[in-house]
């Protein structure tokens, strides 16, 4: 069987924050459905595996999709399988079993579908089952057909968008404004220099940006790989300036520089919520959800990321919490219907009011959001404030690529080395590692 070696668990940043789904009864049509498209009684029993690499525990599973499944589609059986329990992709495939279908973030879902050949083009089941890929994000559904070679290989069921999440004490102690929606990062880099200083034995940062959140969703649309030649594009101009703007412009007296220099690691998420240390924390909009007993520690708000003057209000990408049909699936009907039902208007206003950003254009869903989350007053809308970049070509060395890039980013940081040296080093050593995959895919 030809594979290439992927990661089975997601970095704490992406693993940990799959999307909820919402408990609720029944459904109205998924967009573009004809009215008397509802699912039928199937004709014998149907039974559907769900698999995540995540290594998410089957509880949280259960939370946010299989009961509100089971709750819909008693007839179904719902069954769900990680890996991390001995259920990797391979062994599920060599032990005669199946998968029937693969959820996680947008690149974690293609990179087993296309190393172990199990993807499927979903293109004329979502029509067979009305569903109306107009009514969905553009951006979106444009990148999935791009990673897939104009094929369908998963429908989006949530996304998450860039955010600057700020601790309000900190912004009160040093007497400065708070940051506000619409923010160019000359704005940033000033508000972030005021802020990282030292006071008595603390180190405060003022901005802490995120290296994968960086890469994976840049507003420029840099893809890791260029398309038609496979080679690394990290000695781009446009690499460069996110790096210098996220990461060393925002930095005063070296403090960023000396944290990563003893830590071999930047600030973090703990440094925001537990120590307290982090003013501004670059992070994705379902932080509230994934760890709401955390963010109770702290009085905090929300903001749109800032943007790049020459970009007109572009934000970043969006990233895809995807479900995809596999080739292997029993009954691919009945897992169109479950992931229909997911994309529905019902649902996904559903999951808005909790906090997760629908991937349907439908304005009544995106006004609705936030409205049921336990954090009142906060500043909901700046999710929605900026534009979305276009989700650039996807390989299937993506996750390998990231992990050399995010390396590069500390190394920059430490100052060891310049960062032309070291994006031309990183480049290098990308190429080499995608041509031993690319080896290792023909063996």
């Amino acid at each position: 069987m030809k594979k290439v070696t992927y990661w089975t668990l997601l970095p704490a940043l992406f693993g940990s924050l799959l999307t909820g789904c919402a408990n609720g009864g029944g459904a109205e049509p998924a967009p573009g459905a004809k009215p008397d498209d509802t699912p039928k009684k199937p004709a014998e029993p149907v039974e559907l595996i769900f698999y995540s690499n995540s290594g998410e525990a089957e509880e949280s599973f259960n939370g946010k999709f299989g009961d509100t499944l089971r709750a819909k589609f008693p007839e179904y059986t719902i069954k769900y399988t990680r890996a991390g329990k001995g259920a990797l992709i391979p062994e599920i495939i060599a032990a005669g079993d199946r998968v029937d279908i693969i959820y996680n973030v947008f690149d974690y879902v293609l990179e087993p579908l296309l190393n172990y050949n199990i993807q499927y083009d979903m293109t004329e089941l979502a029509k067979k089952h009305g569903v109306d890929l107009a009514a969905f994000e553009p951006s979106v559904i444009d990148g999935i057909r791009r990673a897939g070679s104009g094929k369908l290989y998963m429908l989006p069921t949530s996304l998450q968008v860039p955010m600057v999440f700020y601790n309000k004490e900190i912004f009160d102690k040093f007497g400065v404004p708070y940051p506000k929606d619409g923010m160019t990062w000359d704005e940033m880099k000033a508000m972030s220099q005021k802020l990282t200083r030292k006071d008595g034995s603390v180190q405060y940062f003022g901005f802490v940006g995120s290296q994968p959140f960086s890469l994976k969703l840049n507003p420029f649309s840099e893809p890791y790989l260029d398309e038609k030649t496979g080679k690394s594009t990290f000695e781009r101009e446009t690499w460069k300036k996110m790096i210098q703007t996220v990461f060393l412009d925002t930095d005063a007296e070296n403090a960023l520089k000396s944290q990563v220099q003893a830590k071999n690691a930047l600030p973090n998420r703990i440094g925001f919520t537990n120590t307290k240390d982090v003013a501004m924390l670059h992070f994705h909009s379902e932080f509230p959800i994934a760890v709401p007993k955390e963010l109770e520690k702290i009085n905090w708000d929300m903001v749109a990321f800032p943007t790049f003057q020459e970009l007109n209000g572009v934000g970043g990408q969006a990233a895809a919490v995807s479900m995809s049909i596999t080739s292997m699936a029993k009954n691919k009907d009945a897992a169109m219907e479950v992931i229909k039902y997911l994309t529905s208007l019902e649902v996904q206003t559903a999951n808005s009011k909790k906090g997760v950003m629908s991937v349907l254009k439908e304005e009544s869903v995106k006004a609705a959001f936030g409205q049921e989350s336990q954090f009142k007053g906060k500043n909901w809308k700046g999710v929605y404030f900026n534009k979305l970049a276009p989700i650039p070509y996807r390989s299937v060395y993506e996750l390998e690529v990231e992990r050399i890039y995010s390396a590069a980013i500390a190394d920059v940081i430490k100052g060891q080395k310049d960062i032309n040296t070291i994006m031309r080093e990183t480049a290098a050593l990308t190429d080499k590692k995608v041509a031993e995959l690319q080896s290792a895919m023909k063996k």
